[in-house]
């Protein structure tokens, strides 16, 4: 029998596309199968991050002790016991607030008992430097009793501080509070998280749709549509 002219067994098996197949078929199902996992972790992240930001506070030293022996603390509420210190100007970071831009206020809190010197404490805004990306020069008094949640901030000015501890400390409240700077958490962490894990159903949807289109393929190629005499045979 032939296919288009050419006899069923001289039709080659399409040997390098079925192998190309084969590889974008795994690639698909394997991205599926990842995307699952990534959105097990989100459940289990988000379940932790929601059940540290409902715990009470904890002393600042023995969380920060955990750190050195390999230990994650991100998003652990802690209170911290600054040593008093003078007045100093504080340092920025510039953000956007509702489109204007703001400064959040940083200051260092040197830490007793604890395995680091001491940590940056983010304090809030600062009101001052509302809608300007320029803030004004401020000298505030050094923290003293901070209450916050602890985030990574490698970025965070050293301060002279030798033995920095590698989180920022956002705080909820301080005693006494700053004067002009308003405690502000950061954005909600769990919504980085939100496309985590979902894009499994696209990735098996190609993946079944794959062998679909291949059999396809193959069907074409095996019976092809017969091909018309040509008009001028055809009107004999």
């Amino acid at each position: 029998m032939t296919v288009g002219g050419v006899r069923r067994s001289e039709v080659r098996f399409p040997i390098g596309l079925t192998f190309a197949a084969a590889i974008v078929f795994a690639v698909c199902v394997g991205l599926g199968v990842w995307q699952l996992q990534r959105g097990a972790w989100k459940a289990r992240e988000l379940a932790r991050i929601a059940a540290l930001r409902h715990a009470p506070a904890t002393p600042i030293a023995p969380v920060l002790a955990r750190v050195l022996k390999g230990g994650d603390v991100t998003f652990t509420r802690v209170a911290a016991d600054c040593e008093a210190q003078p007045a100093q100007l504080a340092a920025f970071h510039m953000v956007s607030d509702n489109g204007e831009w703001i400064a959040r206020t940083l200051s260092p809190c040197r830490l007793a008992g604890s395995p680091h010197e001491g940590i940056v404490v983010d304090r809030g805004f600062l009101e001052a430097s509302r809608g300007s990306p320029n803030p004004p020069a401020t000298t505030l008094p050094a923290p003293l009793h901070v209450v916050g949640v602890l985030y990574p901030h490698p970025a965070a000015p050293a301060f002279g501080l030798t033995h920095l501890a590698p989180y920022v400390l956002v705080a909820e409240q301080e005693t006494p509070a700053a004067p002009g700077v308003t405690p502000t958490p950061y954005p909600d962490a769990g919504d980085n998280l939100q496309y985590a894990g979902a894009y499994w159903l696209t990735w098996f949807g190609l993946a079944g749709v794959l062998p679909c289109v291949y059999a396809a393929m193959l069907w074409r190629r095996y019976h092809p549509k017969p091909v018309p005499p040509p008009k001028h045979l055809s009107q004999r």
